[in-house]
């Protein structure tokens, strides 16, 4: 419930995914340049800034990620940020604002962003992943013989097709925080927003491999 009036801590969905796999079916056929269809994970409620652990309003929703958005910082997990060009999966423990990240897409002059596959395997028209159509992401968060985390590996797959396209973010610095907060409970996100400098996600990058020269958010519907 995102209404600040209803919201109330104890209400929040948390899933369990320690050790576990999550998987769903995404339609990104309307989503391109400059747009940005997000799945994630956070370790909502949001909690208080004076570190008494009680639950923490902030914008009225409890809401909270690696990027202070909801007033208050906690850990995320970016299961898909992606358009029809690009594809980005990250671990972000609560103070780190880049984290560490794997899949395909973004870049600027003199850098590039995760290079895990090409635009000949994933986007529209694409050998493997052909995203003017339906397709499924399934994401595994693995454990070691300790039982934390120790890779998160996502996997893309499309009906038709025979080549999923498959890549692991592992060996981050924030693996003991991410650990907690999987097996505390993590809340599921969905949004979808744009902006005119979305190019870290679908730039061409230095090497010229990604898709998108320039982005306007004006060209992204209100829906999708």
């Amino acid at each position: 419930d995102d209404d600040p009036k209803t919201s109330k801590p104890d209400k929040i969905t948390q899933l369990k995914l320690l050790d576990k796999t999550f998987s769903f079916t995404v339609d990104l056929s309307k989503v391109g340049c400059a747009c940005n269809l997000a799945v994630y994970m956070v370790s909502a409620p949001a909690r208080s800034p004076s570190g008494d652990g009680t639950p923490f309003a902030g914008r009225g929703d409890y809401y909270c990620d690696a990027n202070q958005v909801g007033g208050q910082w906690c850990n995320e997990i970016d299961i898909m940020e992606a358009n029809q060009f690009a594809f980005h999966s990250t671990l972000h423990s609560a103070f780190d604002h880049g984290g560490k990240g794997a899949g395909f897409g973004g870049g600027g002059p003199g850098w590039n962003g995760p290079r895990d596959f090409t635009s000949e395997q994933y986007g529209p028209g694409a050998s493997c992943i052909d995203t003017d159509k339906t397709f499924q992401v399934e994401v595994a968060f693995h454990v070691d013989g300790a039982g934390s985390l120790a890779a998160m590996e996502v996997t893309l797959m499309q009906e038709g097709h025979n080549c999923p396209l498959n890549f692991r973010v592992a060996d981050y610095k924030g693996m003991a925080e991410m650990t907690t907060a999987l097996n505390a409970g993590m809340t599921p996100i969905v949004s979808y927003w744009s902006a005119d400098d979305m190019l870290w996600l679908d730039g061409k990058g230095g090497d010229n491999r990604g898709a998108c020269d320039g982005d306007s958010a004006k060209k992204c519907g209100d829906s999708v």
